[in-house]
């Protein structure tokens, strides 16, 4: 196990060496919430909580994490116990997970095809491809769990908006926002991240990008 702190802040943050680390995806997302003051959160598949600490720095009252994996839940307890004591963690898929709706749904998910026979350890296939939650899914947990006044945050790659795009019109969900992520040294986009509500799609604001350049990540604002 080691220390770090949610990066650009200075929350602390301890990461286990063998399970799935926090990354410039976790940033970008995390960076991404908007004020969320007294707010219920959840975030499916919390992993060691980093998202859940970022939802605390914009004013969230409420936390719930569910994970499969009881190794990351309890680094996420560890995590947020320092600044909260109002948590629940839930060690199962995020599929069979039975809450009531929340107001802010937040998920950074698997999202990777799996296209060849992966040998690497459990914690990585599960964190990184979809096969442990696929797209559909991932829709049917964002309309069970959020509010019909709620808010979801979620990132997918750029190569898979048309899918995830359809995926949002077939579970009549709306882009609030978009923003799109790109590397500093290539030449299309990596991720998108998206502000999604209950609703028919309409029109949507389409935000300054963001840019990862050596693990930074820089927000265009200027």
């Amino acid at each position: 196990m080691r220390k770090d702190y949610l990066k650009y802040t200075d929350i602390e943050l301890y990461q286990d060496e063998e399970m799935f680390k926090y990354n410039s995806d976790t940033t970008a997302l995390g960076m991404s919430l908007e004020e969320m003051k007294n707010r219920t959160v959840l975030d499916m598949g919390c992993n060691n909580g980093s998202l859940l600490l970022y939802a605390y720095m914009k004013g969230a009252k409420r936390f719930i994490g569910c994970d499969i994996f009881q190794k990351a839940l309890d680094l996420a307890e560890m995590n947020l116990s320092k600044y909260t004591d109002n948590y629940e963690f839930h060690c199962c898929r995020v599929q069979d997970l039975e809450i009531e709706p929340v107001d802010v749904v937040i998920c950074n998910p698997p999202y990777f095809k799996m296209t060849r026979d992966i040998k690497e350890d459990e914690y990585y296939k599960r964190a990184m491809f979809d096969e442990s939650m696929p797209l559909e899914d991932m829709f049917k947990c964002f309309r069970k769990f959020c509010k019909d006044n709620g808010v979801v945050y979620t990132l997918y790659p750029a190569n898979r908006f048309v899918e995830f795009y359809q995926m949002a019109i077939k579970y009549k969900m709306k882009f609030m926002s978009l923003r799109f992520v790109y590397d500093k040294k290539k030449k299309f986009a990596l991720r998108f991240i998206v502000k999604m509500k209950i609703g028919p799609m309409t029109e949507l604001n389409i935000l300054k990008p963001i840019y990862i350049d050596r693990g930074d990540v820089i927000f265009d604002e200027d």
